[in-house]
């Protein structure tokens, strides 16, 4: 018979064990401090998630599209896993977006690529018509038919790059850029910006319109010789006269020919005039501006996917709607918005670390929306955010 003090001790030893064994997992991050004692009856607890910050999943995110759609030869990217052709250009100013956020962080390593790739979008620009602008794919220009769209989009992010490194370059081919969405504005529907230069699709779109109002806005706070400030507040009558819907949210286009709209609503588009209005209330100090901002993106709740708490649309649009959240929170301090967009920028991490998107402009999006995130969390990012949005922000 095994004596009692024998025993005892055994089972003190087996209790020392299975605390130690708690405490090295929890230092390790894998079990909360509160989990039980695991008992020989049950199976191990699954490991707890460890959090990252924003700028850890930026980088990550980064990393890997470097790595997996980056052609060194060329400075380009590739449209997605299997299609190596290079992307079109609007995911080239989602990914150019993206590379100038990293840039702010890490300057040393992706400065350059932000340049090289700025140089190697040229095969794009069609520079042997009378206004100049980018095409979708890489051409021999002469007058292939291009979005209006996707010329704002650069305009956008090439202030910023501008904004960053104060190379010339950058705001340089934003002003050309600025002037051929302009071009796009014509007297049908009583004005408007066109989807397509050759018209395809009947439409005058808000994504041809709001980001144009933007763009002009960005391009002003440099040079305003042509007036951008004043076309700015037309795009932004036109749009809420043509495109508003009842609810404060914005309507996807309205055909030229028989003025019969799409109605439609994607975040981005919401997303573009909750910045045009903030663009136009900093550069009049006119409140009704401010007013409407915070009307859109109250508007914006519907949004929401109820199971996710993020942006139902895919990332490729719905990070605009975030980037339009952290402008709005920068001049109003609304803590919901933040936390709005805090939200999506979570659920967005935890779907790329499950399954990386395929496609360029998904990944690019993602790593563009963390970069945003992590520049609110970070002296670096708010001090440049600081000086992009203008001296005549709003009051907090």
């Amino acid at each position: 018979m095994v004596p009692h003090t024998v025993v005892f001790m055994g089972a003190v030893r087996n209790l020392l064990v299975v605390l130690a064994l708690l405490c090295s997992r929890e230092a390790m991050g894998q079990v909360p401090a509160s989990s039980p004692s695991p008992s020989n009856d049950s199976p191990p607890a699954a490991p707890a998630r460890v959090e990252v910050t924003f700028l850890e999943a930026a980088r990550t995110v980064t990393a890997s599209i470097q790595k997996t759609f980056y052609n060194e030869k060329t400075g380009l990217y590739a449209q997605t896993t299997t299609k190596r052709e290079p992307e079109f250009m609007w995911g080239n100013g989602v990914m150019f977006s993206a590379l100038v956020g990293a840039a702010r962080h890490e300057p040393a390593t992706y400065r350059p690529v932000v340049e090289r790739f700025f140089g190697a979008m040229d095969r794009y620009w069609d520079a042997k018509v009378k206004v100049p602008g980018y095409e979708p794919a890489p051409t021999s220009g002469n007058g292939h038919d291009k979005y209006y769209d996707d010329n704002q989009w650069m305009v956008i992010t090439f202030v910023e790059a501008y904004d960053l490194t104060k190379e010339a370059k950058y705001l340089e081919r934003s002003k050309e850029t600025v002037a051929f969405s302009l071009s796009g504005w014509d007297d049908k529907l009583d004005g408007g910006i066109w989807w397509h230069e050759g018209h395809k699709g009947d439409g005058k779109n808000t994504c041809s319109n709001a980001p144009a109002a933007v763009a002009c806005l960005r391009v002003a706070r440099h040079h305003d010789a042509p007036g951008n400030i004043e076309w700015a507040r037309k795009i932004v009558k036109w749009m809420t006269a043509n495109l508003q819907d009842k609810d404060g949210l914005f309507l996807d286009n309205k055909r030229v020919t028989d003025g019969r709209i799409d109605r439609r609503k994607f975040t981005y588009n919401s997303a573009l005039m909750i910045r045009a209005n903030l663009g136009l209330y900093r550069a009049t100090k006119e409140q009704a501006y401010l007013v409407e901002a915070k009307r859109i993106g109250a508007a914006c709740e519907a949004f929401i996917n109820k199971e996710t708490g993020a942006y139902r649309d895919g990332k490729k649009f719905s990070h605009l709607l975030v980037e339009a959240d952290l402008e709005l929170y920068r001049t109003t301090n609304d803590e919901a918005l933040l936390a709005r967009a805090r939200r999506n920028g979570r659920v967005a991490w935890e779907r790329w670390e499950k399954s990386p998107p395929k496609e360029l402009i998904e990944q690019a999006a993602i790593a563009r929306m963390l970069w945003l995130l992590a520049d609110q969390e970070t002296e670096v990012g708010r001090e440049f955010w600081g000086r992009a949005d203008g001296a005549a922000g709003a009051p907090k």
